[in-house]
């Protein structure tokens, strides 16, 4: 499939100006493998995070440290947006600038590995739309790379935010459905750009060999970049779904929502063809969207996150429920742009659902389809100031 030309720019380095001194930019890469040993499906997700790099150009300068264990307070907090009880206090107030590599498992027993690396140490080349930092490539057609985390690395460096391990990769990928950016102004853009993406090839974690498959990877792939992060964070996306209806699998249907922008989200959620966006140009005139994270527990699921969202645009209602859960899930650390032992703390997992898509028939609403949601990415964050 031909890359959009409309497109084609959001796969160049765009940080620039002012916001290479106080900004960040940020690529996601998420999609399915198999393991080859007992053909379990795992989630994964590659990321690259540019934070401030005319700062500290041949240093990587991390601004603080953060605790390493993840506890049952550890969701409570995520979701309250309330300070942890242990803090740094002994920390100097700096603001980051390096070039982050994150990478990692989802589920229960998931992780994530962080290599960091001064920002003289990336590299890119226009003519090839090639991003290189360190042995990590990062195309518009595919990714290589690998991090090792030992606990002589984290005990000498517990800053590193992370977990033990270590992680492998040699990826091809199609983008088979794009988007447009859905969040456009001056001081931030998010653009899901593979909103659908078919990605092949192979990963190690631990040794352990996963494989991964066009049809069954079912890949999602972002970019944003700004000032600051957004906190509140919001997003769910998937691109695995079935219809009860019909029964059949959606081979040509996804969604993804992020946020928030001054309280609201955008989205773009797309069925077999039948689109239903929600973007800045429009998101504070009449469409709407309703959304929530809340906390459940009972005695037959445990612990679990339910992300519930209402969209609400023209003639058309689309509601999203995904739970998810709390064993399956961890947080991962951002460092904020401006510093100030500032991080963005996000609450992530997989989770499963359903959404339901109506149309207003005068005072009734048409059920126009219904179908399940598997393998969804759900996340969200709130900044938590270290040390205070």
């Amino acid at each position: 499939m031909a890359k959009s030309k409309i497109n084609k720019r959001f796969d160049q380095y765009i940080l620039r100006g002012k916001l290479r001194q106080e900004g960040f930019e940020r690529w996601r890469y998420v999609f399915t493998a198999m393991s080859k040993l007992n053909g379990r499906e795992r989630k994964f997700f590659i990321e690259l995070y540019i934070v401030n790099p005319a700062i500290s150009p041949k240093v990587a300068v991390i601004s603080q440290k953060s605790r390493l264990a993840i506890s049952e307070a550890d969701l409570q907090y995520a979701l309250a947006g309330t300070e942890s009880a242990s803090h740094a206090n002994d920390e100097i107030d700096v603001k980051p600038s390096y070039v982050l590599v994150k990478a990692g498992i989802y589920g229960e027993d998931g992780k994530q590995m962080n290599k960091f690396y001064a920002s003289s140490q990336f590299s890119y080349v226009k003519n090839t739309e090639n991003f290189k930092v360190g042995d990590c490539l990062f195309s518009s057609k595919g990714l290589s790379g690998s991090i090792l985390v030992t606990a002589q690395d984290l005990r000498v460096k517990p800053e590193l935010l992370c977990n033990v391990g270590s992680m492998d990769w040699d990826l091809k990928f199609e983008r088979a459905i794009e988007n447009s950016p859905l969040y456009d102004r001056k001081n931030y853009l998010w653009i899901p750009i593979g909103l659908k993406t078919l990605f092949s090839g192979s990963i190690h974690v631990d040794n352990q060999e996963f494989v991964v498959l066009p049809k069954s990877s079912n890949g999602y792939i972002d970019k944003s970049w700004g000032e600051r992060l957004n906190s509140p964070y919001f997003h769910i996306s998937s691109s695995n779904l079935t219809s009860i209806i019909s029964g059949r699998q959606m081979m040509n249907s996804c969604f993804a929502l992020e946020g928030e922008f001054n309280g609201k989200l955008c989205s773009v959620v797309d069925l077999e063809g039948e689109k239903y966006c929600v973007e800045n140009r429009k998101i504070f005139k009449k469409d709407v969207i309703i959304h929530d994270c809340s906390q459940l527990s009972d005695n037959l699921e445990g612990e679990r996150v339910h992300w519930s969202v209402s969209i609400h645009k023209g003639k058309y209602v689309v509601d999203i429920d995904i739970y998810c859960r709390g064993k399956e899930m961890f947080v991962r650390d951002y460092e904020m742009p401006q510093g100030k032992r500032c991080l963005l703390k996000v609450l992530g997992g997989t989770g499963k659902g359903e959404i339901r898509v109506y149309k207003k028939v005068r005072k009734n609403l048409e059920l126009l389809e219904h179908a399940n949601i598997n393998d969804a990415i759900c996340e969200f964050g709130q900044t938590e100031e270290v040390g205070k």
